[in-house]
Order: structure tokens, then sequence, then C-alpha cells
């Protein structure tokens, strides 16, 4: 599936229930020869200030402790872009958060 990230991106995500889990900020991925494929989503404030150089908040002084929301590729339904939607629970992907 092709997607335009522009239409993805500052999208609302809710999970299965219907529970906001946060905006998609930042989109991980790698390309191969003929193909860009996404790894990962990143969601929500922390994702904002990685998109826009936490390192440079840092020079400023303001501290970043959290990391963003990671959603696995195959964890985000994005037939509609602008209606991204969990293919889980927010407490499932909360589980599946590195530690």
């Amino acid at each position: 599936m092709k997607i335009h990230l522009q239409h993805l991106i500052g999208s609302a995500v809710q999970d299965t229930e219907g529970v906001r889990v946060g905006r998609v900020e930042a989109v991980h991925a790698h390309r191969t020869s003929d193909a860009c494929l996404i790894d990962e989503y990143h969601l929500g404030s922390a994702a904002w200030l990685e998109r826009i150089g936490i390192s440079a908040l840092r020079l400023i002084g303001w501290p970043s402790r959290k990391e963003p929301l990671r959603v696995p590729w195959q964890q985000l339904d994005i037939s509609d872009p602008n209606h991204p939607k969990l293919r889980c629970t927010k407490a499932e992907l909360l589980s599946l958060q590195p530690s």
C-alpha cells in the first residue's frame, strides 16, 4: 500500500475501544532497492519533540525524559490515512513499549 505521509502526520489515533492514543508525529522507515518500508510510527508529544530536534531543545535547557509511544507498523491500520486506528487496545500497546 502506498500513502502520502503528509496525510498521516498529525492524524489522531484511536485504539480498538475508541480511546484516543495520540497523534502520529514521526514515521521511522528503511529503504530497500525498490521501496521505502515503515518500521514503526511514533505518537505523542515526545515524538513531536523528537521530530523537531530534541537535541536542540536540550541546548536551551529543556530536559526530555519521555519516550515517544512506539507503534509497530503492523499494529496501525492506515487504510484511511486521515483516521488511523490501532489494531489493539492502548493497554496492549503500552505493554509492547521498550523498557
